[in-house]
């Protein structure tokens, strides 16, 4: 039996972790498991007003926001002099902040300390800020994606700042053990959140203030030690497909059954995928030249998996986050990370504005959107990492609690106070329905896999539904706020649509490594595996019938 260990700080269920080490044979797996309760924790979430914007004409380029400049000042106070990591959520935001910070070094006439770490920079600069992070004579500070979150030897910080909600509790907290762990030393998590001053187009999720709202929450599930359970149902067909390529690399060669029993067996990472679906997915790595089948019947290697084995890059099995970009008529607005999926039609905020999307080109990356006048501002505007639900419960007893938070500052601790009163007045304590006009707001309080499959069940019945934030956002059209709800009480308790009826018209599927080599159906069926929670919505409907 060969021996396998895993490593975790961010799992609660440890049987899951064992299950997943020795599937079918979880009672044989020793877990040892730290009883320490670890460094001192000391947290400040700083909040930031970004005054009222001013409505330009399309051609106009927005106005850059001034709330950056301010949190690179008190970065630039309290970081220089020390290792530090910094994590604004996005390769964007990562050049902005390094850029600021830059620029003030220069200003001050003192060294650079502020270095730049993602995806899309070449590995020679990466090598040099994870150089000038280990090097002990000079402080430095990263300014990072999720690329620094783990797995690279960068010795230990002072502090992580978190500017904007993370996308994950389990994401944070690996971040955050970067800190505090040489002995003695507390680890510190300064976060920073950013709201807009409230005005007649305000949309929910600003007057409701989201973001401070959604950091305080996962804050307080981390000093819980809650983190987000692993998807256990998940195919994971992009890891299979890589797998089967470094099985048939291991073995010179393998039949079918081989590989089915190996891969998918009793005893295999992957169970449950049916021999059917594994055929589908065989045939279609054929013509993909991936896999080629001898006349005896042994596969080997194709054309194109004979080069991606044999590159360096082979061995990762996940692909760096990408971003898409967005394009009006012709013309770059910008980049966006996008971690739900797109369908025509859909309304996402960008840039200030309110745009809706014409199309998405997968292998180019590209959202061809047009300029969407009037209506209240969607809730989606990108962003990464896919929100639980306990998050939301939590974010929603924030809301309705009084008690001050002690890790906000006054205008954190404002922005929230805020936020309570606006819940109290809509009545959202027990108000599910929404109405904005031109679109319908449905308050769920679920997860992003909860929602996402509740707006899939709506537009498989003739609605432009999106996920939006603790909710789903519904355009009326020709519809009245009862035809919307009639559509998911009657969703709830119509036979089930299978995944690929759900996913018909869906757009950017591609997530995983290699998801681009899988046929549309098997496609369908991993992503909604990994990101739909279709159980949780169908419950979330039911109750709303009764």
């Amino acid at each position: 039996m060969i021996p396998r260990i895993g490593l975790s700080a961010t799992l609660g269920n440890m049987n899951l972790a064992k299950q997943f080490l020795r599937p079918g044979g979880a009672d044989v797996v020793a877990l040892v498991e730290s009883k320490s309760s670890g460094a001192e924790l000391k947290v400040l979430v700083k909040g930031y007003e970004e005054p009222e914007a001013v409505e330009l004409d399309d051609e106009e380029d927005q106005p850059e926001p001034t709330t950056p400049g301010l949190i690179a000042a008190h970065l630039f106070k309290v970081l220089r002099g020390s290792n530090n990591l910094v994590f604004p959520n996005s390769r964007r935001e990562v050049e902005r902040y390094t850029h600021l910070l830059n620029a003030m070094c220069t200003q001050q006439k003192v060294p650079n300390e502020f270095w730049p770490h993602h995806g899309s920079l070449s590995k020679e600069i990466r090598a040099e800020t994870e150089a000038a992070l280990k090097q002990k004579e000079v402080p430095a500070s990263a300014i990072c994606t999720n690329t620094l979150e783990l797995g690279i030897d960068i010795g230990a910080v002072k502090s992580v700042a978190q500017i904007g909600p993370p996308p994950q509790v389990a994401s944070l907290r690996q971040r955050l053990g970067r800190s505090g762990r040489r002995k003695g030393e507390p680890a510190i998590l300064r976060g920073y959140c950013v709201e807009d001053a409230p005005d007649p187009r305000s949309s929910v999720a600003s007057l409701l203030r989201l973001e401070t709202v959604q950091m305080a929450a996962m804050i307080s599930l981390l000093t819980q030690g809650w983190f987000e359970p692993p998807r256990t149902a998940g195919v994971h067909l992009s890891t299979l497909v890589q797998q089967m390529l470094s099985a048939i690399a291991q073995l010179g060669g393998a039949t079918i059954g081989q590989l089915y029993s190996l891969l998918c067996g009793k005893s295999g990472p992957f169970q449950g995928l049916s021999q059917s679906d594994f055929m589908d997915l065989m045939r279609h790595l054929g013509q993909k030249e991936l896999l080629v089948q001898e006349s005896s019947g042994l596969i080997l290697h194709g054309t194109l998996g004979e080069k991606f084995v044999n590159h360096y890059s082979f061995y990762a099995a996940f692909a760096s986050d990408e971003e898409f970009r967005i394009v009006s008529g012709g013309r770059l607005l910008g980049t966006l990370p996008v971690s739900q999926l797109l369908t025509p039609g859909q309304r996402i905020l960008f840039a200030g504005k309110t745009w809706a999307v014409e199309s998405v080109d997968e292998e180019q990356k590209t959202i061809y959107v047009i300029r969407a006048k009037g209506g209240a501002p969607p809730l989606f505007s990108g962003g990464s990492g896919r929100v639980h639900t306990r998050v939301r419960q939590e974010m929603r007893r924030l809301l309705e609690s009084n008690e001050p938070v002690p890790y906000l500052d006054q205008v954190a601790q404002r922005f929230l106070d805020e936020g309570r009163e606006y819940y109290a007045q809509r009545g959202l304590a027990s108000e599910v329905i929404f109405d904005q006009g031109r679109e319908v707001l449905i308050l769920t309080w679920l997860g992003d896999p909860a929602n996402e499959a509740l707006a899939a069940l709506l537009r498989r019945q003739g609605f432009q539904a999106s996920l939006a934030g603790p909710g789903i956002e519904v355009l009326k059209a020709t519809h009245s706020t009862g035809d919307i709800l009639d559509a998911l009480i009657d969703a709830a308790v119509d036979d089930p649509l299978s995944w690929d009826e759900l996913l018909e018209d869906a757009k950017n599927l591609q997530r995983e490594k290699w998801d681009w080599c899988l046929p549309d159906g098997l496609l369908r069926k991993s992503y909604a595996s990994l990101n739909l929670d279709l159980d949780e919505a169908l419950s979330w409907a039911r109750a709303l019938g009764q």
